[in-house]
């Protein structure tokens, strides 16, 4: 799930991170693997990100954490938690169920799929979502899987296609959990 867009409900929810704190130097934004501490300030951005119908649980977002966390990575300066990016291994074209617990991973794994990547508003246009992607394309080359996949959300298609990631259809499946406007996104690794 990744997002363009702002939930409006969500301007009233307390700042995670000031202007001042984003507008350092580029080297004072570190990335880090996500740890399980981090998911309170997780959540804060979520609710800053999504409309109400794609927040997901905490249980949900720490199954893909507590799976696979060489490509779960956060970014944060000054102690403040400015995004994050979930993402794990997964095989084949079909996504994952949004707001579902993942027990385990597929063995046979061909695809690192990139599950949600969100930055607080105000760390937006710094270079940060780049970045925490490589991260986990470098781990997902590392294990030798195929491709990356994703599900643009709320009108972030043209972004991920600045990156090389083109539409495809997955036939007999509905990404209506996801959004009117999802769309199933794929690139070579």
């Amino acid at each position: 799930m990744i997002s363009a867009g702002i939930s409006p409900a969500a301007h009233s929810l307390e700042m995670v991170v000031s202007m001042s704190v984003v507008a350092a130097s580029q080297d004072a934004i570190a990335l880090r693997r996500m740890q399980p501490l981090d998911l309170p300030a997780v959540l804060k951005v979520q609710q800053r990100c999504y409309p109400p119908h794609l927040l997901e649980s905490p249980e949900a977002l720490a199954s893909r954490q507590q799976l696979s966390p060489d490509t779960c990575w956060v970014a944060a300066s000054s102690g403040k938690l400015l995004g994050y990016l979930f993402a794990h291994p997964w095989r084949g074209e079909t996504p994952p169920k949004l707001n579902v617990e993942l027990r385990q991973l597929p063995a046979d794994a061909d695809t690192l799929f990139i599950h949600d990547l969100a930055l607080h508003p105000d760390a937006r246009g710094h270079g940060v979502a780049p970045r925490l992607v490589e991260q986990a394309l470098r781990q997902a080359r590392q294990r030798g899987l195929r491709y990356t996949r994703l599900v643009a959300v709320e009108g972030a298609a043209p972004y991920w296609q600045r990156f090389g990631y083109r539409s495809y259809r997955i036939p007999g499946y509905g990404l209506g959990a996801y959004g009117d406007s999802a769309v199933s996104m794929q690139c070579l690794l």
